[in-house]
């Protein structure tokens, strides 16, 4: 049964009565109804598919939020250590402003000054040792200790200071 375009196209009878037509057609013919292909063709994920591309996702923020936690240990970790080497280079200065003779017992080299500072909430220790080369060379070392995540961390500076003629 051939249909016609016009203005029958739109009226809801003919549409229904088309539509029971073609379920009989396909009841008869196939030997099942259209309405259960049409629910077994459903595009959808079965829970297995669900379940797979959850575990793809988790894995995957997984290891972002390690990455991000690994760098955000290691800015930490550099930031303090940039720290400690400006509390070595604030005492270089401090000395290079002193006359040659008032740096340190050069013929004693222990620690000749100790101080303490806080800065950024952690507390960082400063030992300065000087000691003679010769009668007109002294040799500055200086020490940063702070401890990091339980672990005691360190920097070492040394600077060469002459008596100037």
């Amino acid at each position: 049964m051939a249909r016609s375009a016009g203005k029958n196209d739109s009226d809801p009878f003919s549409l229904i009565l088309l539509d029971a037509i073609i379920n009989l057609w396909y009841t008869s013919l196939l030997g099942y109804n259209k309405v259960m292909i049409r629910f077994n063709n459903n595009k959808g994920f079965t829970y297995i598919e669900l379940a797979i591309a959850m575990a793809i996702i988790a894995f995957i923020v997984m290891a972002f939020s390690q990455l991000f936690i690994n760098t955000t240990v290691s800015v930490t970790s550099m930031e303090f250590q940039t720290l400690a080497y400006n509390y070595a280079g604030d005492k270089i200065e401090e000395i290079k402003n002193e006359t040659f003779a008032g740096i340190g017992n050069p013929w004693a080299p222990a620690i000749w000054e100790t101080e303490t500072q806080v800065q950024s909430g952690m507390t960082f220790t400063r030992n300065v040792r000087v000691s003679a080369l010769a009668a007109s060379l002294k040799r500055v070392d200086i020490e940063v200790i702070w401890t990091e995540g339980g672990q005691s961390e360190n920097i070492n500076v040394s600077t060469l200071i002459a008596d100037k003629w």
